[in-house]
């Protein structure tokens, strides 16, 4: 009889039980990628959707500007009535596009006609230029002003914006130090450091050569991690006038036309003389007015010709036209039913959009005139808050 037949069955028999059990155990730890499209799918079972992140709010914007307006500001104040609409599109054109908002806070000193005017931050660009071409140089003779009450206003006044991707920056433009001399309870130094506590960079820019207001722009704007720069007393702002100016300027004057003003009498009353004080402006102005709307405008939005304006609102859905008083719509819908009311609100928006679209064609010509025949001078004030806010506005990864 063989006996090596048995003992090869059971050396076989044990192999098999090894790898069956070696198997069981490893091969679950080194899975096989499935083919794509695998056999044994089950197409009528619910699969898991895809991941998305949660949208990310774009950077919001908040810039005060804090000014000296007594007597020797006068070629500053003129110049950057000229320039804020450039300033204001410069931002606006950054990578994510920011929300923008801007305030302005004129200063003088005691015994003048007033301390300080204090305009809050806001996104209404006309009333930030209508509030600027409000202020006009006078007063001043002694040569410290009341520095401390602007900043004091710009600090706690302001109300800035509390989101973590807020860039919130002041701008402090002067050409005299302040008064150390007051007791009124208004200390630079202090207020400075609040200003850091809350997040906010002061930036200082001096107006000629006074070496005490350079000791005191220096020491504000270091405390608070800001910038300090010195320019000529006038500013050193140049006009730049380009081939587009004239063609942009009566596009902003169509635009204009396509706002619907509404609400009270009293309301659409006041933006109607904003949207006058807007076209009275030099074409250099207006021509920047139209860019800014330009950018605001692409995507298919209506853009907010104004504060107040029907058209952008409804488009934002801040308000329903069905919602509102006919006292409240603007003239001509009054005595419109509700169809013909969303027909001409439909016919506005084209209108607009078709506006706005060939002031974008237009901008790109622009901006390559501007770039390589007109840059920005780098030592005046607009060259100088362009060069900061690009540096400063990184904090929020945005891309000037």
């Amino acid at each position: 009889m063989d006996r090596t037949r048995p003992l090869l069955t059971y050396l076989v028999l044990g192999c098999a039980a090894t790898l069956s059990t070696w198997a069981a155990f490893v091969l679950p730890h080194h899975p096989v990628t499935p083919r794509e499209n695998p056999p044994y799918a089950r197409p009528d079972l619910p699969t898991a959707p895809p991941k998305t992140l949660p949208p990310q709010s774009r950077p919001q914007v908040d810039v005060v500007f804090v000014l000296d307006t007594t007597g020797s500001m006068s070629s500053l104040l003129d110049g950057a009535k000229k320039k804020i609409w450039e300033l204001a599109r410069f931002i606006a054109q950054g990578q994510p596009a920011p929300e923008l908002r801007i305030g302005l806070i004129a200063y003088r000193d005691v015994g003048d006609d007033y301390v300080t005017k204090f305009f809050d931050l806001t996104d209404d660009l006309d009333g930030v230029y209508q509030n600027l071409s409000s202020f006009t140089a006078a007063g001043g003779g002694d040569t410290p002003e009341h520095v401390a009450k602007g900043l004091h206003e710009a600090v706690y006044r302001a109300s800035w914006s509390p989101r973590k991707n807020a860039l919130k920056l002041i701008y402090l433009v002067g050409d005299a130090p302040p008064h150390s001399d007051y007791q009124d309870g208004y200390n630079f130094r202090a207020i400075a450091m609040q200003a850091k506590e809350r997040g906010i960079r002061i930036n200082t820019v001096r107006c000629g050569r006074d070496e005490d207001t350079r000791l005191a722009w220096s020491e504000i704007a270091g405390r608070t991690g800001g910038e300090f720069a010195s320019i000529d007393q006038s500013g050193g702002m140049i006009d730049v006038n380009t081939p587009f100016d004239d063609q942009l300027a009566q596009l902003n004057r169509t635009l204009t036309e396509t706002a619907l003003p509404y609400g009270t009498v009293e309301r659409r009353s006041e933006i109607r003389a904003k949207n006058a004080a807007v076209l009275a402006a030099p074409k250099e102005a207006q021509a920047a007015r139209a860019s800014v709307f330009g950018l605001l405008g692409k995507g298919g939005r209506a853009a907010a010709v104004s504060a107040g304006d029907l058209l952008d609102d409804v488009d934002t859905k801040k308000v329903a036209v069905e919602g509102l008083a006919p006292a409240a719509l603007p003239e001509p819908m009054q005595g419109m039913n509700a169809e013909e009311r969303g027909r001409y609100i439909d016919t506005k928006k084209k209108e607009r959009q078709q506006v706005l679209r060939q002031i974008d064609e237009l901008n790109t010509q622009r901006d390559a005139f501007l770039k390589s025949k007109a840059p920005a001078k780098a030592d005046s004030f607009d060259g100088k808050v362009r060069e900061s806010l690009k540096r400063q506005a990184a904090a929020v990864d945005l891309a000037l």
